[in-house]
């Protein structure tokens, strides 16, 4: 039997900062890679389409599905707020290719609303949750209501199973079909990899904490769940000698929560000689100048740090659980270590003002990361955030394709929409327009590599400032 497996187009509006600023990623999708990987341990045949590698239009696909030899039994496709509707779309033209073919739609965005995307009459199934179980379950015939996390219309009414019980043992689940993907294609942001071939990797899932404007908890519900590191190296091992990858993304929400732990993977890494470089998320109150110098030795070139805001109240209101004058020690140590260092800003927090976003700017400015991002606070389905909004009547839309972070979605009774997005523009020209920011990145220039980053970035920060400057 023939599973395909279908990763949607993200498709970036002309105002998403991350795209106008160069830190747009082309990455795999691990939860398919894992669900392929499952899939192929029962028995069955995976394709895997990623159609933000292979971009085709919708008559393209059309084609291209018809012409697939032998056809699917099974179509899976992945979808975050985003890419909903191209997934539903892509559903559709799933349905008109293969009529016997069972549609099965799976992520965060399904999971958080699965009677929204049950209302598609060419969606059959939503996988809420981790997919590898389920996916592997319906395609070897096991009866739609003994399949827990699943979802479905049943008698002019959907059906929801209980959940499935989360994967205790990560280290059991086969690595993700990294065979299937077209590993040479893809790349992190720009700026933010030293070489290529590049792939991003998960040691974990969940989170130990519990931020209002994040889905990880509905997602991946409970206590954090580690990797063994043995079974990180192997993986590793697997990318570096078999594919050939050099690059490496942590993907994890942070990678840098228990100490020993990171120790033992830069030490591990050390050991085994594994020739990678990488990057990571991490939370400022876990870092110390030792664990840092081991993990530049490691390879660890780039951190990004989610420090949100510099107003206490604010961090309070998202219950995020950091300090501000562990965050300012953070940069500084990180740089000191000769990591490059990201600190990632939003404005339009719950309580938000024009005072709380100059005190954030101000903080940006002050410490003085390599690179900051100034993005909107969007109220994602599935967050104690957008429940908040819905109550509360503070949101403006539904309309998923608008939650891209750069675009404000909640009418505050502190600050209009118009001055929070007024506040995101200035704060990004305002942090990297700096002659001293310019200067100091010319500096740090090591390789055409960087020269052809820089220049890039550089121009589309000067086509955003003309823009915003002739509205």
């Amino acid at each position: 039997m023939f599973v395909l497996l279908i990763n949607p187009p993200w498709e970036k509006p002309s105002d998403d900062n991350r795209a106008r600023f160069k830190v747009v990623s082309c990455l795999p999708s691990l939860g398919l890679g894992y669900v392929a990987a499952s899939l192929e341990k029962a028995g069955l045949q995976v394709r895997i389409l990623d159609l933000n590698i292979d971009r085709m239009t919708r008559r393209e696909l059309a084609v291209y599905l018809e012409k697939m030899d032998p056809h699917p039994r099974w179509c899976g496709i992945t979808s975050a707020a985003t890419t909903l509707y191209a997934a539903l779309d892509i559903a559709g033209i799933c349905k008109k290719a293969f009529p016997e073919a069972r549609t099965v739609l799976g992520g965060v965005q399904p999971t958080v609303t699965p009677d929204l995307v049950l209302a598609c009459e060419d969606v059959d199934y939503v996988v809420r949750g981790e997919g590898e179980e389920a996916m592997a379950e319906l395609a070897k015939g096991n009866p739609s209501e003994k399949t827990l996390g699943l979802s479905f219309r049943q008698g002019g009414r959907i059906v929801h199973n209980p959940d499935r019980p989360p994967i205790e043992n990560l280290d059991m689940i086969a690595f993700p079909a990294y065979h299937l993907f077209s590993i040479r294609k893809y790349h992190p942001p720009e700026a933010l990899f030293r070489r290529l071939p590049a792939i991003n990797l998960i040691t974990s899932r969940g989170c130990p904490f519990r931020c209002t404007y994040c889905a990880t908890q509905t997602i991946w519900p409970g206590k954090l769940r580690l990797r063994s590191i043995e079974n990180v190296i192997d993986e590793l091992k697997i990318l570096t000698q078999r594919h050939g990858i050099r690059e490496i993304s942590f993907s994890d929400d942070t990678l840098v929560t228990i100490r020993p732990r990171i120790v033992q993977l830069c030490e591990d890494i050390l050991k085994n000689k594994i020739d990678i470089t990488w990057s990571c998320n991490a939370i400022v109150k876990f870092i110390d100048e030792e664990v840092l110098g081991l993990m530049k030795k490691a390879g660890c070139h780039h951190i990004c740090y989610g420090i949100e805001s510099a107003d206490v109240q604010i961090l309070k209101n998202i219950n995020k659980n950091i300090g501000l004058a562990d965050a300012e020690r953070a940069i500084k140590l990180t740089k000191k270590a000769g990591i490059a260092c990201r600190a990632s800003f939003m404005y339009g927090n719950p309580g938000e003002t024009e005072e709380s976003m100059r005190r954030t700017l101000d903080f940006a400015l002050k410490t003085d990361p390599d690179f900051a991002l100034f993005n909107i606070t969007t109220p994602y389905p599935g967050t104690p955030m957008y429940q908040w909004a819905k109550q509360n009547d503070y949101l403006l839309s539904e309309d998923l394709s608008l939650f891209t972070a750069s675009k404000c979605l909640m009418r505050l009774p502190t600050a209009s929409p118009e001055t929070i997005e007024a506040a995101t523009a200035h704060a990004w020209k305002t942090f990297y327009k700096r002659p001293r920011y310019m200067l100091g990145r010319l500096a740090k220039i090591r390789s055409w590599y960087d020269v052809r980053a820089y220049a890039k970035a550089f121009i589309s920060l000067m086509r955003f400032g003309n823009k915003k400057a002739s509205k």
